[in-house]
């Protein structure tokens, strides 16, 4: 019986590192792997003679996607340190804060991320460029040099 191996070591579009492992045998699947591994950055070493106060700067560049959560517990871990308890309205505003960052993050991820593969294009780029072209298109606009203008013809 026939076994083909697919391999693909690095997986686009995906956080951290990943990989996809498929065994076929004959006309069936017998093993599926896929891997998702979040490689070690060592911001901890950057943080090494530096002020406390510096700790949420420097630990919010950790991720680009979600540089709140990162920050925030910095946040928390100087808390605690010096005893602090935050509660009341600014507790509520850091859990608005967090809240704006999931829905970004999440809207990051479908349009970014997952919809160029759903709807067939290469990149994210191309699919904004065309969806500026269909409502430009729609709206009227007209394009004059190097831009859109607001003015229909």
């Amino acid at each position: 019986m026939n076994t083909k191996t697919i391999k693909v070591d690095y997986l686009a579009r995906v956080e951290g590192e990943g990989a996809l492992y498929v065994k076929i045998r004959g006309d069936k699947i017998t093993d599926v792997q896929f891997k998702i591994f979040e490689p070690p950055r060592f911001f901890e070493a950057f943080l090494r003679g530096r002020m406390y106060s510096e700790a949420p700067d420097i630990t919010a560049r950790i991720c680009g996607i979600c540089p709140i959560a990162y920050q925030m517990s910095a946040v928390h871990a100087m808390e605690d340190a010096f005893g602090v308890h935050v509660d009341g309205q600014l507790r509520a505003l850091r859990r608005l804060v967090y809240c704006g960052e999931w829905i970004e993050s999440h809207v990051l991820h479908i349009f970014m991320l997952h919809a160029p593969d759903f709807l067939g294009y290469p990149d994210a780029i191309q699919r904004f460029i065309l969806s500026m072209c269909a409502l430009a298109a729609f709206t009227g606009y007209r394009r004059s040099r190097n831009s859109l203008s607001l003015w229909s013809n």
